[in-house]
């Protein structure tokens, strides 16, 4: 289907719009939302310091490639528009410690926040465990409004690409929009399991360590998260009807 790019901006950041619109509409449809809260960026080609945010009050399924607000490093909408000093202040956080991501995707998911709230965190249930990566561990700090979190943030990150946010949600970063939204369905989807492995009550097996570090370089082979499954999933949203994304 063909993409509208209504803003009239250059093909490089279209592209990145109409991905970053996709991640919110799978999002939605894999009900990872939460209402207008948390959010998905992604930074715009060519403008280090500017990347893309969901504007304020929006519904995951309003989220369009056109209405995304653009937002420079210091906090400022260049739409003019309304920011989330949260989200802001967890985006900005990322990008400005690291130029390799390109994409950040925060949620609260029901099963990824209630790992959130386990003292052991994510387990090697399933083999899930191994598309994520090693998981970092964020305390938490209360509502993200304070500056000087970022430091403690990217600092618990590390060289992770994927965060348990304590008593809040999940973090994910990724060179690309693809990667950084699949690691987030996998970590999602990877509580789901955890979680209803822990409510029969019965003893949880664990994939061995050894096991665990060799999948982990065997998995490498495969490419980042996103690189196989990304095309299928806009795929997805086509035969659903949904193409808020192109417009």
């Amino acid at each position: 289907m063909k993409k509208s790019n209504p803003r009239g901006c250059d093909d490089a950041e279209w592209q990145v719009r109409c991905d970053l619109a996709a991640a919110f509409q799978l999002c939605h449809h894999f009900d990872f939302c939460d209402l207008v809260w948390t959010h998905l960026s992604a930074r715009v080609p060519g403008e280090k310091e500017v990347f893309l945010l969901n504007p304020s009050g929006c519904l995951f399924d309003e989220v369009t490639a056109s209405n995304l607000i653009k937002v420079d490093i210091d906090g400022h909408a260049l739409d003019g528009q309304q920011v989330n000093p949260a989200a802001f202040m967890i985006h900005s956080a990322v990008y400005r410690a690291d130029d390799r991501y390109n994409c950040t995707v925060h949620l609260h998911g029901q099963h990824g926040g209630a790992i959130s709230v386990l003292r052991e965190g994510l387990q090697p249930v399933h083999n899930f465990y191994f598309a994520i990566g090693d998981v970092a561990y964020h305390d938490y700090e209360g509502f993200a409004f304070r500056d000087d979190e970022r430091d403690r943030l990217i600092a618990n990150l590390g060289d992770c690409k994927a965060m348990i946010l304590r008593n809040h949600g999940t973090l994910t970063v990724g060179e690309t929009v693809a990667a950084a939204f699949v690691r987030a369905y996998y970590i999602e989807k990877l509580s789901e399991i955890q979680i209803a492995a822990m409510s029969s009550g019965q003893e949880l097996i664990l994939i061995p360590d050894k096991i665990c570090r060799e999948d982990k370089e065997a998995i490498k082979r495969f490419g980042e998260p996103g690189a196989n499954e990304w095309q299928g999933l806009l795929r997805l949203l086509l035969r659903q009807g949904i193409d808020s994304h192109l417009r």
